[in-house]
């Protein structure tokens, strides 16, 4: 079992502007992410920008941002345009999550000051805020991207070993789909040699559509040299 230290500290903002993304702004309410996938590209954002380990300082030393709720809301006061991806340096739903709630608070904001919305999880206690994620679709689009690079669950065990099997997040899905909410699947990163057999993407692609995912993308690994020799 490995030991998670968590360490609470104070935002200095919420909102992140993006540039060449197919959104204007992201936001991340944790630094780090107990899932633990060894492919995970923000490793090397949190090497090149915060000088960390892209390691263990990944994911087992998280940063809980405790007043990012609240910084959120002054911000979008402020009325930004364009949409927001959440979840695109960390997992908003990472376990964490069920005791701060600090995604659901960034949900609730959003709710009041509506913006097109996407979010980004492997996580299935994204089901918690169904009836919220109902009232934001209500009032801009939303979408759900449940990330599944592969449903063989002897491959994920090595690649993410602190996610949630891939049929509890198919399940997530479906139960969203149920529920009237646009929920995709990012079949990504397709792993060279292990999950990029068509016998592979047949597989997750026929899963997804089974779960009701309105959207099946699947792209290819892309290593940043600075997580180069951990994931190798």
């Amino acid at each position: 079992m490995r030991e998670i230290t968590y360490r609470e500290i104070e935002a200095k903002g919420a909102l992140n502007r993006v540039q060449g993304m197919p959104f204007e702004w992201s936001l991340n309410p944790y630094v780090g992410c107990a899932h633990a996938c060894s492919y995970c590209f923000a490793r090397a954002y949190n090497a090149r920008y915060r000088e960390r380990d892209v390691g263990e300082a990944f994911d087992r030393n998280i940063e809980v941002r405790t007043n990012f709720v609240e910084r959120l809301r002054r911000e979008l006061q402020r009325r930004p345009e364009g949409s927001v991806a959440i979840g695109t340096a960390t997992d908003p739903y990472q376990p964490i999550e069920g005791k701060y709630r600090l995604t659901r608070g960034c949900l609730e904001a959003l709710a009041d000051f509506p913006m097109p919305t996407s979010i980004i999880t492997k996580g299935p206690l994204v089901v918690r805020d169904i009836e919220l994620l109902q009232r934001l679709d209500a009032k801009a689009d939303l979408t759900v991207y449940f990330s599944v690079p592969c449903v063989d669950e002897d491959i994920v065990r090595k690649t993410d070993p602190g996610t949630a099997p891939p049929r509890q997040r198919l399940r997530a899905l479906r139960m969203l789909r149920d529920a009237g909410i646009d929920a995709a699947v990012l079949c990504m990163p397709v792993l060279p040699g292990i999950t990029d057999s068509e016998e592979s993407l047949n597989r997750a692609a026929k899963a997804a559509s089974e779960a009701g995912a309105t959207a099946f993308r699947h792209r290819p690994l892309k290593i940043d040299r600075e997580i180069r020799d951990y994931y190798i």
